[in-house]
């Protein structure tokens, strides 16, 4: 990831109310859309883990159609706004890094298969990270376990890019760029190389295809900013 660091600081610096940050929008416009992706593999009775959870307002969500969820982030602020914003009976929130395989094999430990919810979080991570971070999410899976990812791609960066070089007014868009360097990394695949991805890291995809993310930006016109991702829902092959 880029650092628990940075991380801390850019959830520390935005306002606690709804919609902060770029991705964190409607869960009607985000979680509620994936779930009919994935939720015919997924065994409700499984815990869910999600990976990234940030303010926790997709995670409560998660928690209406999951028995129990977890939200890992490995910003601690993050964590803190989450259990005081997105509270609910059978949702708790934690800081974990799972680039740490035995943050991951404690949590393997502890809670057996689980399922995990996967939003924008591979893009942040160098080549060498991701191998780490499928690991350990195959690890986490098990054999029951269902994986529900939505990934930017090469065209997200490319998109973005455009815009702002084109000078769309998208601040949030912009201080992503100049705080994570957002729109002018290499993300981890274009098309079906992303699929490519998880196969090669030991994961069998029964499903994937192209999705729009919902951002809380707006556009010149007034209009939600909405940006091309693909998504993947797979299980682990051979489970660790």
């Amino acid at each position: 990831m880029t650092g628990d660091a940075a991380w801390d600081a850019f959830w520390s610096a935005l306002p606690a109310e709804p919609g902060a940050a770029l991705w964190d929008s409607s869960p009607q416009l985000t979680v509620a859309r994936h779930l009919p992706l994935f939720r015919g593999h997924a065994d409700p009775k499984l815990p869910l883990i999600d990976i990234g959870c940030g303010s926790g307002r997709q995670t409560r969500w998660l928690g209406r159609h999951f028995e129990r969820v977890v939200g890992l982030d490995i910003a601690e602020a993050a964590v803190e706004l989450a259990a005081a914003s997105h509270a609910a009976p059978n949702v708790a929130y934690r800081r974990a890094d799972l680039l740490d395989r035995d943050t991951a094999a404690a949590l393997r430990a502890e809670f057996g298969d689980v399922n995990v919810y996967l939003r924008g979080v591979l893009h942040q991570l160098a080549p060498d990270d991701r191998t780490r971070m499928l690991a350990a999410i195959r690890l986490l899976l098990g054999g029951a376990g269902i994986l529900f990812a939505q990934e930017l791609t090469e065209q997200t960066g490319w998109y973005v890019a455009e815009l702002l070089a084109g000078g769309a007014h998208l601040p949030k868009t912009a201080g992503l760029a100049a705080h994570f360097d957002f729109g002018g990394q290499v993300a981890p695949a274009h098309e079906g190389r992303l699929r490519l991805l998880f196969e090669g890291n030991g994961f069998d995809v029964v499903a994937d295809g192209e999705i729009a993310l919902h951002t809380t930006e707006r556009t010149s016109g007034g209009h939600p900013l909405e940006l091309p991702t693909r998504y993947i829902v797979a299980r682990a092959s051979a489970p660790l």
